[in-house]
């Protein structure tokens, strides 16, 4: 007999991926897209450590292209614990005016403290699963 064929995914969302990874902090993004209106992209962002003081004061900041918009809520906590014992997660959305030509690409900023010092990152996000 055929095999079962595996379930569909959930409309529009896409396996998690990792869009940072730098001095134990891990970023996580599971994207979903709205059906109604495929150039939005709601990104839940997971934030985890590995370091073994939580990071305090936790600020993650998101800047797009002029062909994007942005819209972001708050952390669920500013206070990343340490040594992945749990996870920190924030939302926002994405709406891509050139979706289909110009791809999602996020410039990140990190700002926290660890063990008392002032760590501030920046980098970009540019490797979001095809069809996003």
């Amino acid at each position: 007999g055929a095999a079962p064929a595996p379930p569909p995914a959930a409309p529009g969302s896409f396996p998690p991926f990792q869009a940072w990874n730098k001095n134990g902090l891990q970023i996580e993004f599971a994207c979903t897209k709205d059906a109604s209106n495929p150039s939005v992209t709601a990104i839940e962002a997971s934030f985890t450590s590995a370091q073994p003081t939580p990071l305090t004061g936790f600020n993650f900041q998101v800047a797009v292209p002029k062909y994007m918009k942005l819209q972001m809520s708050p952390a669920s906590s500013s206070t990343v614990p340490p040594s992945n014992s749990g996870k920190v997660t924030q939302t926002f959305k994405v709406a891509n005016s050139m979706h289909g030509q110009k791809p999602v690409l996020l410039r990140i900023k990190i700002d926290y403290s660890a063990g008392g010092q002032a760590v501030s990152e920046q980098g970009q996000v540019d490797n979001f699963p095809p069809g996003i």
